[in-house]
C-alpha cells in the first residue's frame, strides 16, 4: 500500500514571517511617533513666534522678506542679477523656500511652512547622531533622546518675543529663511559623518565624499560654514588624535576631505561674485574687540531683563555646561571615543564661535547662533554616558519611572501640539501685511514703479500686489545694490517715491525731485507721486542710471 509524500514545510528563511513583520510594524510605529512628537514641537515653536511680537521677523523684517522677494523676481520673469551679502543663500535655502512657496498660496504661509521644515529636519539630525552615539540603546531610548534635543530648542524659542534680531534671542532664527539655518544644519549633518567614521574607526570614501559635497556646496554659498563647522571639527580631530584618544589616518582623511571641500567651496564663490556685494573680510574689525564685549555685555544685561530672557540665558547656559561637563566626564571614563568627539566638538565650536565673534569686533548677535544647535549633539552624549554609568548600578532597576516620566512628557507635547494646531494653521492662513493695503488702494490695478529706502520698501515689495513694483534706494536716489534683483531696475519707469516713517534723507525729498502731483498717507509711510511731473524723469535718471553702472562693474 502506498503512501502519500507529506508536504514539505515552509521554509524558515522563504520570507520574513509574523515575528519579523512585527518588529518591522513596531519599528516604523516608534519612528512615526517620534516624527509626530517633532511635528508637535516645531508647531508649538511657530504658534509662539506668530503670537508675539517676533512675527515680524519672521515675515515683515527687511531681511526677512528676501526669498518671497527673489521667488516674486522668478515668477514675474525678471532676468536673475541679485546683488546679494556675503551669504549668497543658494543652498539649501533658496530651493527649499521655492519648494514651500509652490504648495502654499502666499509668503508668509511659505515662510511658515520653511521653518516648520527646518525644526523638523533639526531633530533627524540629531536622530541620525543618536544612531551613531548610542547603538546599544534601545531605538525608543534614541528616538526620545532626539525628541528632548528638539524640545531644548523649542523651550528657547518660547523665550524669545521681541521683534529685532539684534538681541540674544537666537533659536527663534533657526524658523526665519535668512539667518543662516543652512550652514546650521550643515554644521549638525558634518558632525553626523565625522561621528559615523569615528565610530567604525575608518573614514570609507562615501562618508568622505558625502563631507566633501556638503562642504563645498555650504560654503559657496555661506563662508560661516567654516568658522562654524569645519575648523572646529578638524580642531577637535586633531586635538584628540594628539591626545592618542583618536587614531590619526581618519583624522587626517576626515580633516582632509574638510579642508578640500571648504577650498572648493571658497572656489566656487570666484564665478560667482558678481551675486556677492561684499567680501567677508569687511566683517572682521579686530580692533573693536573691546566694544564687542560691552555691546554683548548690554544685550546680556536686557535679556536678562524678564524671566524669559533669565530662562533663556540659563537654557543656553545649560547647554554650553553639557558639552563642558560631558567632555570631561567622557574623558575620565575613558568612553567610547565617538561619545568623546560629540562632547568635545560642541564645546569647541561654542568656544571657537564666542571668541571669534569678539576678536573680529563683530555687534551681530545671529554670528553666534551655533551656541543654540552645537550643544544638541552634547545631550545626545552625556544621554549615553548616563545611560551607560546607570547600566552598571542598581539604580538601573526601575526603569519603568523613567519610560513613564517619557511617556507623560510625549502625550502633554501632543496634546499642546493638537491643542495650538488649529490656531496656528488659522493664523498663517489668513496672515496679511495690513500696511500694505493702503498702496494697493492707491495703486487701483495700475502697472505702477516707485523706490524707497531699504527698511521701508522691502515688506511692501514682498507683499505688494503683482501690478506694484518697488526699488530700494539711498536716501540720494542711486540704487541700493543690497539683497535686491538689480534686473528690476532694467528699464524701469518709476514714478512715485514711498517715504517711511523713520527713513532718513539727508536731502528733502521734494529739494531734490520737486513738488508731487499728489500726496497720499498711509500708517507708517506716505506716497509722493511724480507722474506727469519733472521728478519722474530725475528718478528715472539717478534710479536706473546708477542701477546700469553697477550691473556693469559687476559684470552682469
Amino acid at each position: 500500500m502506498s503512501h502519500d509524500a507529506p508536504e514539505p514545510r515552509a521554509s524558515v528563511t522563504s520570507g520574513p514571517g509574523p515575528a519579523a513583520h512585527r518588529r518591522w510594524v513596531a519599528t516604523v510605529g516608534r519612528e512615526a511617533l517620534g516624527a509626530v512628537v517633532a511635528l508637535a514641537l516645531s508647531v508649538i515653536a511657530l504658534r509662539h513666534v506668530v503670537a508675539t511680537e517676533r512675527v515680524a521677523l519672521l515675515w515683515y523684517d527687511a531681511d526677512s522678506v528676501l526669498l518671497p522677494l527673489v521667488e516674486r523676481s522668478i515668477r514675474s520673469g525678471q532676468p536673475f542679477e541679485w546683488a546679494m551679502s556675503p551669504a549668497l543663500f543658494f543652498f539649501p535655502e533658496l530651493p527649499v523656500y521655492l519648494l514651500c512657496s509652490l504648495v502654499t498660496a502666499t509668503a508668509q504661509q511659505a515662510l511658515a511652512l520653511n521653518g516648520v521644515l527646518v525644526l523638523l529636519a533639526v531633530y533627524a539630525l540629531v536622530r541620525a547622531a543618536a544612531n551613531e552615539l548610542m547603538p546599544s540603546a534601545r531605538r525608543s531610548a534614541r528616538i526620545a533622546t532626539a525628541a528632548v534635543a528638539l524640545g531644548f530648542v523649542t523651550l528657547l524659542v518660547l523665550t524669545e518675543s521681541s521683534a529685532t534680531a539684534t538681541s540674544l534671542e537666537l533659536a527663534s532664527l533657526l524658523l526665519t529663511t535668512t539667518y543662516y539655518y543652512g550652514a546650521l544644519l550643515a554644521m549638525l549633518g558634518t558632525a553626523v559623518l565625522v561621528l559615523r567614521a569615528v565610530r567604525t574607526g575608518r573614514a570609507s570614501v562615501t562618508v568622505l565624499v558625502v563631507l566633501a559635497l556638503v562642504a563645498a556646496c555650504t560654503t559657496a554659498s555661506n563662508p560661516l560654514y567654516v568658522p562654524w563647522s569645519a575648523a572646529p571639527v578638524v580642531v577637535t580631530l586633531v586635538l584628540l588624535a594628539a591626545a592618542r584618544r583618536l587614531l590619526w589616518r581618519p583624522v587626517a582623511r576626515l580633516s582632509g576631505a574638510l579642508v578640500a571641500g571648504s577650498v572648493v567651496g571658497y572656489l566656487l564663490r570666484i564665478p560667482l561674485r558678481p551675486f556677492v556685494s561684499l567680501d567677508p573680510s569687511t566683517y572682521v574689525h579686530p580692533e573693536h574687540a573691546g566694544e564687542t564685549l560691552s555691546f554683548f555685555a548690554a544685550l546680556t544685561d536686557d535679556r536678562a531683563g524678564s524671566a524669559a530672557g533669565d530662562a533663556g540665558l540659563l537654557l543656553l547656559f545649560a547647554g554650553v555646561l553639557l558639552a563642558a561637563g560631558g567632555t570631561v566626564w567622557a574623558w575620565r571614563v575613558r568612553t567610547s571615543r565617538t561619545v568623546l568627539v560629540a562632547t568635545a566638538l560642541p564645546l569647541v565650536t561654542v568656544v571657537a564661535v564666542s571668541v571669534g565673534v569678539v576678536v573680529a569686533g563683530s555687534d551681530t548677535p545671529r554670528y553666534l547662533e551655533p551656541i543654540v544647535t552645537a550643544p544638541l549633539l552634547a545631550l545626545v552624549a552625556v544621554a549615553e554616558l548616563t545611560r551607560t554609568a546607570v547600566r552598571t548600578t542598581r539604580v538601573h532597576r526601575p526603569r519603568r519611572g523613567l519610560r513613564l516620566t517619557l511617556a507623560v512628557a510625549a502625550a502633554a507635547v501632543l496634546l499642546a501640539g493638537v491643542a495650538t494646531a488649529p490656531g496656528t494653521l488659522s493664523a498663517v492662513a489668513h496672515a496679511r501685511y495690513g500696511s500694505v493695503a493702503c498702496l494697493d488702494r492707491w495703486a487701483d490695478g495700475r502697472q505702477v514703479t516707485g523706490v524707497g529706502q531699504f527698511w521701508t520698501v522691502r515688506p511692501l515689495a514682498a507683499y505688494a500686489a503683482s501690478d506694484v513694483q518697488l526699488l530700494q534706494v539711498r536716501d540720494t536716489f542711486d540704487a541700493y545694490p543690497w539683497l535686491v534683483d538689480l534686473g528690476a531696475y532694467r528699464d524701469a519707469r518709476p514714478t512715485f517715491v514711498v517715504i517711511g516713517a523713520n527713513d532718513v534723507w539727508t536731502t528733502a525729498v521734494e529739494d531734490s525731485l520737486g513738488s508731487p502731483a499728489s500726496i497720499t498717507h498711509c500708517t507708517g509711510y506716505d506716497v509722493y507721486d511724480y507722474a506727469g511731473t519733472a521728478g519722474a524723469a530725475v528718478l528715472r535718471r539717478d534710479v536706473v542710471g546708477s542701477a546700469d553702472v553697477i550691473r556693469r562693474e559687476r559684470g552682469f
